[in-house]
C-alpha cells in the first residue's frame, strides 16, 4: 500500500517560555519511530516580543535535528517583530509558499499571514492575489485527480461562520474542479475539525504555550493513503481516523 507519512506541529510559542524540550520530544519520534517523508511546523514558531531572533535560533537548533526534510510556515506571532526577510534568513529557507510532490500526493504550504495587525498579535489572516496567483498557476500543472493536501497557519474551513482566513471562499474558489482532500492549520489553539464538502478541515492543538500549564507538547503524526487520512496524535491532539471521498 502506498501512503505519505507526515510529522506536523503547530504554535510552538518559544519564548517567552522555553519550549524546546517539548519539541525535542517530537525530533525523537521522527528520527527514532515515526520516519515521517517530511516535518513541518505550522507557524508562530516563537511567542515572544523579547529577542525574537535569539529564541528562533534557539528552537531552529532543535528542528533541525530532524532527519526528514523540514518545511516552515509564517504565523503572526513569527512576523509580530521579524520580517520576513529575518524569519527566512535565520531558519534557511528561500519561500514563504511552495509546493511539493511526495509520491502519489502533492503537498501545498500556503503563508496566510497577510492580514492586517488588529490585535496587537502580528498579522492577521490573509491569502494575498500573488499567491493566489501562484496557486493557480501551480494547481494548472497537476492532474486535476491528483491529491492535493494543504498546510497553512490559520485554519481553513473549520471556523467557517468567522474564517480565521479573511477571503476563505476566495481561496476555496480556486482549488474547486482539483481534488483537494484535507488542509491543517494551527492558531487556535486547541484545535478542532469539519468536514466541508468532503474537504478534511483539521486545525492541530498547539505544542507551546505562554503559560506553563498550557503546555501540551502535542504534535501529529500523519498518514495518508488513497483512501484514508489518519491522524495519530500526541499529548492533547486528537486522533483522526478519515475516509477520502471518491473524486469525480
Amino acid at each position: 500500500m502506498s501512503y505519505v507519512k507526515i510529522g506536523a506541529v503547530a504554535d510552538v510559542h518559544q519564548g517567552p517560555l522555553d519550549i524546546r524540550k517539548w519539541l525535542k520530544v517530537f525530533v525523537e519520534d521522527m528520527n527514532e519511530e515515526f520516519k515521517p517523508d517530511f516535518v513541518v511546523e505550522l507557524g508562530d514558531f516563537i511567542g515572544t516580543r523579547e529577542k525574537p531572533k535569539e529564541e528562533l535560533r534557539r528552537i531552529n537548533e532543535v528542528y533541525v535535528q530532524c532527519k526528514a526534510p523540514r518545511y516552515y510556515i509564517l504565523g503572526n506571532h513569527d512576523l509580530e517583530i521579524l520580517t520576513r526577510e529575518e524569519f527566512k534568513k535565520i531558519v534557511g529557507i528561500d519561500y514563504t509558499w511552495k509546493s511539493i510532490d511526495v509520491k502519489f500526493l502533492h503537498v501545498i504550504f500556503l503563508d496566510g499571514a497577510w492580514g492586517p495587525d488588529i490585535n496587537s498579535g502580528g498579522p492577521t489572516g490573509h491569502i494575498p492575489s500573488e499567491e493566489l496567483d501562484w496557486l493557480q498557476e501551480d494547481l494548472v500543472r497537476i492532474p486535476t485527480s491528483k491529491p492535493i493536501v494543504v498546510f497553512c497557519h490559520y485554519p481553513i474551513g473549520v471556523f467557517r461562520d468567522i474564517p480565521r482566513i479573511d477571503n476563505e471562499d476566495e481561496l476555496l474558489e480556486v482549488f474547486k474542479g482539483y481534488n483537494l482532500i484535507a488542509t491543517f492549520g494551527g492558531d487556535a489553539h486547541y484545535g478542532g475539525y469539519r468536514e466541508v464538502d468532503g474537504i478534511h478541515n483539521i486545525c492541530l492543538h498547539s505544542m507551546g504555550w505562554w503559560e506553563w500549564d498550557k503546555i501540551t507538547g502535542s504534535y501529529a503524526k500523519i498518514l495518508v493513503t488513497l483512501e484514508k487520512v489518519l491522524v495519530y496524535g500526541e499529548g492533547a491532539q486528537p486522533s483522526y481516523f478519515l475516509k477520502i471521498r471518491s473524486f469525480c
